[in-house]
């Protein structure tokens, strides 16, 4: 029997190693042979290893996961990893290419592990409508990239004990509106307060700031 054996491309360290502990509970045969940290690494790794399996992010500088999942081609079941759920189904719903969404979710990613398992155990030739599939997802991955072609911040690295924990940029747009609205409702309340008493008075309007945002 042939063993099962990966290879992960992703441009975050702290993405790649909560897959590979994912990986590891739901599918302790399977061997991890390397890690990439973009799409030139992952092509040259898959050229020495040949894994059977290529999780490949989307999003990577230089070359991307779609030029990494052109240049494996055929060789390898393709998993590709994304945070934007939406074009991902329509780029992958007639297709056999899997994908998994970030932040992972386990139950999700035991999907895809019992849909490789049963393409591993029984192979089957990609569709002919594999470049096609690729074609959309680049297009897509165009259009979300913004015309200039920068890419924004999409993750926070927060400490969380005893590791680390990815947070969605975007669930700090609220809280920092709510900041600010915080901090000049304190400066108002603050105005006229003398430097002898500056220490008392900031603490009432402290309150008196936190009372109006309450109500």
């Amino acid at each position: 029997m042939i063993a099962a054996t990966a290879l992960l491309a992703d441009d975050e360290p702290l993405l790649r190693e909560r897959l590979r502990a994912h990986l590891a509970r739901l599918w302790p045969e399977l061997e991890v042979v390397a890690e990439a940290r973009n799409g030139r690494e992952a092509i040259e790794f898959f050229e020495t290893h040949l894994p059977r399996i290529a999780f490949l992010d989307v999003h990577m500088p230089g070359l991307t996961g779609i030029d990494a999942a052109r240049a494996i081609a055929r060789r390898a079941e393709i998993v590709f990893v994304t945070a934007h759920e939406n074009y991902a189904v329509q780029a992958f719903e007639h297709g056999a290419i899997d994908y998994v969404v970030k932040p992972f979710e386990e139950a999700r990613l035991a999907d895809s592990v019992a849909r490789l398992k049963s393409r591993l155990a029984a192979p089957q030739p990609l569709p002919a409508d594999f470049e096609a599939v690729l074609d959309r997802l680049a297009g897509e991955l165009k259009v979300r990239g913004g015309a200039d072609g920068r890419k924004y911040l999409q993750w926070i690295r927060a400490p969380a004990a005893p590791s680390m924990r990815s947070i969605p940029a975007r669930r700090f747009s609220s809280a920092a509106s709510s900041s600010r609205t915080e901090s000049s409702a304190l400066s108002a309340a603050s105005r006229g307060c003398s430097r002898r008493v500056f220490r008392r008075c900031t603490v009432s309007a402290r309150r008196s700031a936190s009372n109006g945002l309450t109500r």
